[in-house]
């Protein structure tokens, strides 16, 4: 799945590539948590509470660093499956609004790519943000829904469409990463021509190094800029150090892309962890319980045989005494 086209000059004026456009065509487009809530009027459904809206910074900690409270409905009986697919239906619906927050960050990346400018940069990180939100919150309902399955081992229906629905986020989170690591190699090469227009002559080597170095310390500003004292030279360098600062905001949101991909991952080990251990605890319980049927059958036996038992002493008793009775009998009789 691709998000924006890649024919022909991709760095060519925003006018060539954009048509001119000077607004955000995702403006009025509902954020996953902005829009109508796809699971009101169900009150005994609480959604999973939405992450704290928190200024960028690409030094702080992540989004997805501590999972959300995710309800439990410990105390109460599993969905009845109409309402779990009322709430599988809200999730694809969050889904697709990703889709859609995808398009609008590839867009941006896009005009970022041709001109740099502080609008455009707010648009992504007010972009980012809200995806980093939403996406939280999907990973919330599904971890939800699995619990909720997983409380009716034998509801298949439900079993299938929580599986489905986390297959299409994680495809849809996949195609994210995929797009902002190809945004990431096309903000170096970028850097890379723009440092070619200040340094002519410099090597393959040195237009590499300016590629991957970090435009973010001021002491390699400062140290490029001196090389060349020209007004070019220092707006040039401006648009790099932009781009470096793109590159950092893209490679922190790989990051907490796959810190989103290990916690999903968690909760299928835990949950599979849990079935094993279920069945293994079941298994062990049969097993004690065919023993001890066995231990009492041998029981029955050894208790049957003594009871045989008792019966041949006493008879073979009784039959003693007449025996010696005959004999007292006989023997003083002849007398």
């Amino acid at each position: 799945m691709s998000y924006s086209g890649y024919g022909g000059n991709p760095y060519r004026d925003e006018e060539a590539g954009y048509g001119g456009r000077d607004s955000n065509p995702y403006e009025g487009t509902a954020s996953g948590y902005g829009g109508a809530n796809p699971y009101g009027g169900e009150a005994a459904l609480s959604p999973p509470p939405p992450l704290q809206h928190e200024e960028s910074n690409y030094s702080q900690g992540s989004h997805y660093s501590a999972p959300s409270a995710v309800p439990t409905n410990a105390n109460s009986a599993p969905l009845s499956q109409q309402d779990f697919i009322k709430r599988v239906e809200g999730a694809r619906n969050r889904i697709n609004q990703l889709t859609s927050n995808i398009s609008e960050i590839a867009a941006i990346h896009q005009r970022l790519l041709s001109s740099t400018d502080e609008r455009s940069s707010a648009q992504l990180e007010d972009a980012i943000t809200r995806t980093q939100i939403l996406n939280t919150g999907i990973k919330d309902e599904i971890k939800f829904l699995e619990r909720d399955a997983s409380r009716e081992p034998t509801n298949k229906v439900k079993k299938t469409q929580v599986k489905s629905v986390k297959q299409v986020f994680e495809n849809q989170l996949r195609e994210y990463h995929s797009e902002e690591s190809t945004y990431s190699q096309r903000y170096r090469e970028a850097i890379a021509r723009q440092y070619r227009i200040i340094n002519p002559d410099a090597s393959e080597q040195e237009v590499n190094e300016a590629a991957n170095a970090d435009w973010g310390n001021g002491g390699v500003f400062q140290q490029a800029l001196q090389s060349n004292r020209s007004g070019q030279a220092s707006s040039v360098l401006g648009a790099v150090r932009a781009r470096h600062n793109d590159i950092q905001r893209i490679e922190k949101t790989m990051r907490e892309l796959n810190q989103l991909f290990e916690q999903l991952a968690e909760e299928v080990t835990y949950q599979e962890q849990a079935v094993v251990s279920t069945e293994t605890a079941a298994i062990q319980v049969n097993e004690d319980t065919t023993q001890v049927n066995k231990e009492l059958d041998k029981g029955i036996v050894h208790a049957k045989r003594a009871r045989r038992l008792k019966w041949w002493v006493f008879w073979i008793v009784v039959l003693i005494i007449c025996i010696i009775a005959l004999a007292l009998g006989l023997y003083f009789g002849l007398k």
